[in-house]
């Protein structure tokens, strides 16, 4: 009866793969090279870590520093590094809200933090733009899947403190002082003032400090600073301590005994969008007698309140003074002019007096260039030889009527014709813009006519490319061979994307985003377009076996623009190969919980003998039959579309491992012995392929060499990787 109980107890066990199990009092010792556990074991282990967590607590600083944003978020257990990607939004038309971006407007700013904490540092500050962030756990050396993004919200946004916005000072108001005003600046504690004599700013010192519920100052002057020209900036302090940057330069005087008149009617005379280089402005002549009189042309614009000296030395004998500015002006912005005079007496004292400045009391002090439209896009149209295009029509169109002439040419770099002079008016739409439909081109510029005069033409704007077509992942393929390919850490191979170009368009190329959802949370894992080929190989680091890849495919053109993707599809969803040795354990975890579900094999002694069927979790049976046969004993295991899980646990993936096949014992009176027999996984299951069991050895009760027989399938069960030998001792780990 001993020998009997050794010897079925040496075929129950070799059938768990090589696990050892307490079947009476005493556990068989096995010769193997793993540790020794009893199935229940497998039961309390801790549970795997296969993906991280997405990091929590993200914040982001607003606006607390002058030239960085600081960025702090909550470790990720197990996390070894964080990807941060950023998104660069401009404020909407209002100036004060701002978009929330979509996931093509993110850009990779670091793909290895090493800590939960970074510091985003601007070389060239732009106040006016928000910066959003979003951030992914990873461990690629441990394979584990990276974590979903965080959300993307205003709280997720940061900005740089900012200097005050505008600043004004006094020129020639008062006699005794001179007055400093500025926009107030957020979590201002308060602001420091200071002021120098020199245009360029050099040499400028502190004046005073005032608290943040005050943005103005009264720079009270001795007698000798009276009519002394003096210019002013000011900084905002936080309570950290933090300083915002300084604001221009502003001019400032005080008023003076014996100043001459302030010119009046000061007119641009050609400055409504009728040239597109020079503005011309006009003011009555003033006269002092004893006093040589000339004047300072001031301007200050809608980009910038600063006050810009154009010329001090304008002279003019005619009683309207007409000067013509050429000095550096930019389209699309609007110039407001103020004019001094400076009176200089004809004696040897040459006593020197100053005016205040006119004021732009009207629109008659206020001119532009004739400008080409801004924000210049093209959007598709219901008609695929057609084109929408829309854009922000001239600045001062609100006074002018202007026409547009629309220039297309076939190349970036090509001759750009004339398309079409629309000369009929066009109506705004909500966002202030206006559109039009054209041929459709490969790109396009626009300028404005006024009357006789076109200005330059707006930067060159192309159609974004159609979606691509037929955008299929690869799922569990052979890629041409897998043998040019490496498999991770995780025996997972790369999958390869391919796509068509779409209908009736060429892109320039295309970008590739991977989600491990279908629906959010895609990176671009291309940081080049793609522009020689329809495909590209994932050789994702982090894929695990078990995970499905949603791909999406954008069309850009030359100008790296595009917005237009494949939706998401069965096609598009893809998953990389396994190596035999990483099947051998996906599939293993179906066996053992098969196995679990058996009795007879549980019981000690002669009660194990016997015959029984159960079913899997999912679907089918395990049938279990144990017998003796000659001078030992014979174990059979029969899979019949056996399924025990669903692929990442969801129903509505389909099931993990469909099994139909065999996996028997047989030993004899010295508990050594074989396996034999076949098991399959069918190619509705996630990895089809088979098991062969023909060359594992038992000794002394247990698995103890040998090796599996593995062979792996794609989805139409052609071969992915042939019949190779895994050690015996896989699947235990």
């Amino acid at each position: 009866m001993k020998k009997f109980n050794c010897i079925l107890t040496a075929l129950l066990a070799s059938v768990l793969c090589c696990a050892c199990y307490t079947w009476y009092d005493e556990k068989i010792p096995m010769d193997t090279k793993t540790p020794k556990i009893n199935l229940s074991d497998l039961f309390y282990k801790e549970k795997e870590i296969t993906s991280l967590e997405t990091p929590k607590q993200l914040i982001v600083s607003q606006g607390m520093y002058g030239n960085s944003i600081k960025l702090r978020w909550d470790e990720v257990p197990y996390a070894a590094s964080y990807r941060l990607e950023r998104a660069i939004m401009e404020p909407e038309a209002d100036g004060v809200t701002y978009k929330i971006p979509e996931e093509g407007d993110f850009e990779v700013l670091n793909k290895y933090v090493w800590a939960n904490t970074y510091t985003d540092f601007f070389i060239n500050p732009d106040y006016q733009k928000h910066y959003y962030y979003r951030i992914s756990a990873e461990n690629v050396q441990k394979g584990l899947d990276s974590s979903e993004y965080t959300a993307v919200s205003n709280d997720s946004s940061g900005w740089l403190l900012s200097p005050p916005k505008s600043i004004d000072t006094g020129k020639g108001e008062s006699p005794d002082h001179i007055r400093v005003e500025w926009s107030p600046v957020p979590n201002a504690v308060s602001y420091m003032i200071y002021r120098g004599e020199k245009p360029d700013g050099i040499g400028m010192e502190f004046l005073d400090s005032v608290k943040s519920n005050r943005t103005s100052y009264n720079n009270t002057l001795m007698d000798y600073e009276k009519g002394v020209e003096f210019y002013y900036k000011v900084c905002a302090v936080l309570s950290n301590g933090e300083q915002s940057a300084f604001t221009g330069l502003s001019l400032g005087f005080s008023s003076k005994e014996g100043e001459p008149e302030i010119p009046q009617n000061i007119k641009v005379v050609n400055g409504k969008g009728e040239s597109r280089a020079s503005l011309t402005i006009s003011w009555d002549a003033v006269s002092k007698d004893g006093y040589n009189i000339k004047y300072a042309l001031y301007r200050t614009s809608s980009a910038d309140s600063l006050f810009v000296l154009v010329n001090n030395g304008i002279t003019s004998s005619a009683s309207t003074v007409v000067f013509e500015d050429k000095s550096t002006l930019k389209p699309g912005i609007k110039y407001y002019y103020y004019v001094q005079t400076i009176a200089e007496k004809n004696d040897e004292t040459k006593e020197i007096v100053k005016s205040q400045f006119s004021k732009a009391e009207s629109e008659d002090c206020c001119g532009w260039l004739l400008s080409p439209p801004n924000n210049c896009e093209v959007t598709d149209s219901d008609d695929n030889t057609k084109a929408l295009l829309s854009w922000t029509p001239s600045i001062g169109s609100d006074v002018v009527n202007y026409q547009y002439k629309v220039y297309s040419s076939d190349t970036l770099d090509g001759d750009y014709t004339e398309l079409v002079f629309i000369q009929e008016t066009l109506t705004e739409g909500a966002d202030g813009n206006v559109s039009y439909k054209v041929d459709r081109r490969p790109y396009y510029t626009i300028s404005a006519v006024n009357g006789s005069v076109e200005s330059i033409q707006s930067s060159v704007v192309a159609p974004c490319p159609k979606a691509p077509e037929n955008v299929t992942a690869s799922k569990t393929s052979a890629l041409d061979g897998l043998d040019k390919y490496e498999p991770n850490t995780n025996g997972v191979y790369p999958v390869k994307i391919t796509w068509k170009a779409p209908a009736g368009d060429n892109p320039y190329g295309y970008f590739v985003y991977r989600s491990a959802k279908p629906d959010s949370s895609y990176r671009k894992i291309t940081d080049e377009p793609i522009t020689d080929t329809l495909e590209y190989i994932d050789n994702n680091e982090t894929a695990r076996a078990g995970s499905y890849y949603y791909y999406k495919v954008v069309s850009v053109n030359m100008l790296r623009q595009g917005k237009n993707s494949n939706e998401s599809t069965e096609d598009s969803k893809g998953y990389g190969a396994l190596t035999r040795e990483q099947w051998f354990r996906e599939y293993n975890k179906t066996v053992k919980k098969s196995q679990d579900r058996l009795t007879l094999m549980h019981k000690s002694g002669t009660g194990a003998l016997g015959s029984e069927s159960v079913n899997g979790g999912i679907s089918g049976t395990l049938a279990y039959k144990a017998e003796m046969a000659g001078l030992g004993a014979r174990i059979t295991m029969h899979y019949t579309d056996y399924a025990e899980f669903y692929i990442g646990g969801d129903e509505a993936n389909g099931v993990y491992f469909l099994l139909t096949g065999d996996t028997n014992t047989t030993a004899n009176m010295s508990a050594n012995g074989n396996m034999d027999g076949t098991n399959r996984a069918h190619k509705s299951g996630m990895y089809p392929g088979y098991a062969k069991y023909d060359g594992l050895e038992i000794k002394g009760g247990g698995a103890g060499g040998g090796y599996y027989i593995v062979c792996t399938m794609d989805k139409n069960e052609n071969t992915v990787l042939a019949e190779g030998n895994v050690d015996w001792v896989i699947g235990e780990e």
